[in-house]
């Protein structure tokens, strides 16, 4: 028998695994162009985006409410939130320009003003607000009983702030109210509970919470709400994203309307 024979179905089994290996290779490269093209789109759209950090406490219901039902959808503005446990968190975010906008409260706005020379500019006021909650085993019922006892509150803010007015109206030769900065609000809360805090200062809903777990409200701070929209100025000198700013700003207005009308 012929040798060439048996070369030939070497030779056609060879062109059918280079063409099965050159049209993988170029599927393969289809494939990564098209995940880089999609990712470059994905990237420019949430650049456009509105990006705003926001905490679990209910002075955010109304955001949360206009994002729910697709308000701002409705408007033509793309609003991504970013939802943080603290407002430490808000503060990482606009200082490293993780978002143009955040939920802070106007103490802390002035810290990250002075302390992170971030340029901000103070939008809509939010009812954030906060309550002194003591732990039911420490069973304090009179500021003067905070004597030696640990309080948990933000590092920066008017939490920080309440905790220290305290602090130094009990103040004898030395501070004798400890400040514990505890700044996720759902472990403060859980500390409170658990007794591994004598008190501490939460908004709501989670004051509610350590209330309906037998905490008692030593001071109430909620005829004083301190929230606030604070957005970065460098980011609304983009026409783009202060067009979606105004856009944002109209559909909360809406949200709030709802909101109140449901009450």
């Amino acid at each position: 028998m012929n040798k060439h024979y048996f070369l030939l179905p070497l030779l056609v089994l060879s062109f059918l695994s280079f063409n099965v290996i050159f049209t993988s290779c170029n599927d393969e490269e289809e494939r990564t162009r098209l995940s880089k093209e999609e990712k470059e789109k994905l990237r420019i759209e949430d650049s456009l985006a509105l990006k705003i950090g926001i905490l679990p406490t209910s002075d955010c219901d109304a955001i949360r409410f206009a994002d729910s039902l697709h308000i701002f959808d409705s408007l033509g503005v793309d609003v991504n939130l970013r939802r943080y446990n603290a407002l430490s968190e808000c503060r990482i975010a606009l200082k490293f320009n993780l978002v143009e906008g955040a939920v802070v409260d106007s103490a802390l706005a002035e810290v990250i003003r002075d302390k992170d020379s971030v340029s901000l500019m103070l939008g809509p006021s939010t009812s954030l607000s906060w309550k002194m909650i003591t732990s039911k085993k420490s069973r304090i019922v009179r500021t003067e009983q905070l004597v030696d006892k640990i309080v948990a509150a933000d590092s920066h803010g008017y939490s920080h702030k309440y905790a220290d007015i305290i602090a130094d109206s009990l103040q004898k030769k030395q501070k004798t109210v400890y400040i514990l900065q505890c700044e996720d609000l759902n472990v403060r809360t859980k500390m409170l509970s658990m007794g591994n805090v004598d008190a501490a200062l939460l908004p709501e809903p989670f004051a509610t919470s350590a209330i309906k777990a037998g905490g008692k409200v030593l001071r109430d701070y909620s005829s004083q709400p301190k929230g606030v929209y604070a957005f970065r100025n460098k980011a609304l000198s983009d026409k783009r994203i202060k067009k979606q700013y105004e856009l944002f700003l109209k559909g909360l207005a809406i949200a709030k309307d709802s909101l109140e009308r449901r009450r």
